[in-house]
């Protein structure tokens, strides 16, 4: 089991499923607005800050606040802290390795007295007190065998020494910068539509102007070339007046 799957498997035991896909949301960001996750994981803001907040009691969430411009409201900037989250994770496996390996020594060293219908697990001593009955139906307690339960505990003992291994390692998930990741979502266009993009209809209106100047141009060269013209032959001028004199 890698880092990813152990912390996501802690985030899902103390804030739920939601919180897992939020996670998955901030693996590879850093200060997300909270409108962006709402609208990502599909639900109100309320409900993400909810989650946010959960995940902040055990420090694995930090935030920054700025100042929208046009609503002028203040907006949280959400990041996930991987680091902590290896550190706090380290020492909770630690402390669960602990109990576990106090458990199997307990079933190991101790002989435990059952209820054949399951209503009741005690120790020889409390067995011994009771009269080897049960409390609740008053049937014969019986010794009990325990060969499955030192199984389950040795099987969850090995899975808490490899995770342990695995958290070791150093972190190697790197959030990239708010600049490089696109927040905002394209809509998809209709059928019959095309979507240009705000560059794109500026270099149109650029291209526009330039075609329109240079059209003017070409008008002012020509109305300059043509009067040149009739300044150059004078000859045709005067032909036309000596025909009207006659």
């Amino acid at each position: 089991m890698d880092f990813s799957s152990i912390l996501e498997k802690f985030v899902e035991q103390v804030a739920g499923k939601d919180a897992v896909k939020l996670l998955i949301l901030m693996k590879e960001r850093e200060n997300i607005s909270e409108f962006v996750l709402a609208e990502d994981l599909k639900l109100n803001v309320n409900q993400v800050r909810n989650l946010l907040y959960k995940l902040n009691s055990f420090n694995l969430t930090y935030s920054t606040r700025r100042k929208d411009k046009d609503k002028g409201l203040y907006i949280y900037y959400w990041t996930f802290n991987f680091k902590h989250a290896r550190d706090l994770l380290t020492v909770r496996k630690k402390q669960e390795l602990e109990i576990s390996q106090d458990e199997l020594k307990k079933e190991n060293d101790q002989r435990f007295y059952v209820c054949k219908n399951g209503c009741s697990r005690v120790e020889l001593e409390e067995a011994m007190e009771l009269g080897f009955k049960c409390q609740e139906c008053g049937s014969l307690l019986q010794q009990g065998d325990n060969t499955k339960k030192v199984g389950e505990i040795n099987h969850r003992i090995q899975t808490l020494i490899q995770e342990l291994e695995e958290l070791k390692k150093p972190v190697t998930i790197v959030p990239k910068p708010e600049e490089e990741i696109k927040v905002k979502k394209i809509k998809k266009p209709r059928k019959g539509k095309k979507v240009k993009s705000k560059k794109a209809k500026k270099k149109i209106k650029k291209k526009v102007k330039k075609s329109k100047k240079k059209v003017k141009a070409k008008k002012r060269i020509k109305r300059y070339s043509t009067k040149k013209k009739v300044k150059k032959h004078p000859a045709k001028k005067a032909k036309k007046v000596k025909k009207r004199k006659r």
